[in-house]
């Protein structure tokens, strides 16, 4: 009878630690599946932050108004609707627009193979295209070089995000003439359309980057948010399956935490 009772109470012990593996495994599981429908792929998340309106002041010389001038851009994600996964992400880009940009008129921003390796196809305002590569940082900034570029296009281009996303630096830059260095041509920096700049904001989430939700979109009676015109494009073109991934997303994100 004893020797019954050890071997059940062992038996109780090995079911309770494979169901917990089980349970450990599937939610592990359930963590990447809800990563893989993150629209925008690894590569690129960390330049979420860039996207939305924004409005830009270029100088060609720091603390100088002299040759200044205005210019407006637009940053966007746009997506495959029809592919899903690893396919939908390699396909997807960022991408931006600025009709009166004095260097750019729009680009796209996709990935480029190498962890964290991305790629900027950059229209001038000849039309004229240039291909930039580079790595984005941890922090979402962007340095970005051409092998060759017309002489009123940068060779270098350097991204970055600050003021908690309220403003957006651009640096342009060509090669010194008498060195290999770089050499700044020109600065444009920009505010975020509809920001608060120095007194912070908050904002709801969107439901197909996780990024600043800043435009309202509906599905059945419900309101939601999403970052840009290309998220707003997917979900019309499917929002139950939006909204389906992005509820898996946050549970999977809610028993991540719940664990720590």
């Amino acid at each position: 009878m004893i020797e019954r009772r050890l071997s059940t109470a062992w038996f109780m012990k090995v079911a309770s630690l494979l169901l917990l593996v089980g349970w450990s495994t599937s939610a592990s599981h359930a963590e990447d599946d809800a990563s893989k429908t993150n629209a925008a792929p690894a590569g690129l998340k960390p330049l979420q932050p860039l996207v939305g309106e924004w409005r830009g002041a270029g100088q060609l010389k720091r603390g100088s108004t002299e040759g200044g001038w205005t210019e407006e851009s637009a940053w966007v994600w746009r997506f495959s609707a029809s592919k899903k996964g690893a396919e939908a992400a390699a396909d997807t880009t960022l991408e931006f627009t600025s009709a009166r940009g004095k260097y750019f008129q729009s680009g796209r921003i996709r990935t480029a193979g190498d962890k964290g390796r991305v790629e900027l196809v950059a229209k001038g305002a000849e039309g004229r295209e240039v291909v930039y590569s580079g790595q984005t940082g941890d922090d979402g900034s962007l340095v970005l070089t051409a092998e060759d570029a017309p002489a009123d296009m940068p060779l270098r281009v350097s991204i970055r995000v600050v003021a908690g996303g309220d403003r957006l630096v651009m640096l342009l830059e060509r090669k010194s003439a008498i060195s290999d260095r770089y050499a700044r041509i020109a600065e444009v920096g920009y505010t975020r359309k509809g920001s608060e700049f120095g007194k912070g904001s908050s904002q709801p989430e969107c439901v197909v980057t996780g990024g600043l939700g800043t435009i309202q979109v509906t599905f059945e009676g419900q309101m939601y948010f999403v970052c840009c015109a290309g998220c707003r494009d997917l979900f019309e073109q499917k929002p139950a399956e939006i909204l389906a991934e992005y509820r898996e997303r946050k549970e999977a994100e809610r028993k991540k935490k719940k664990e720590r």
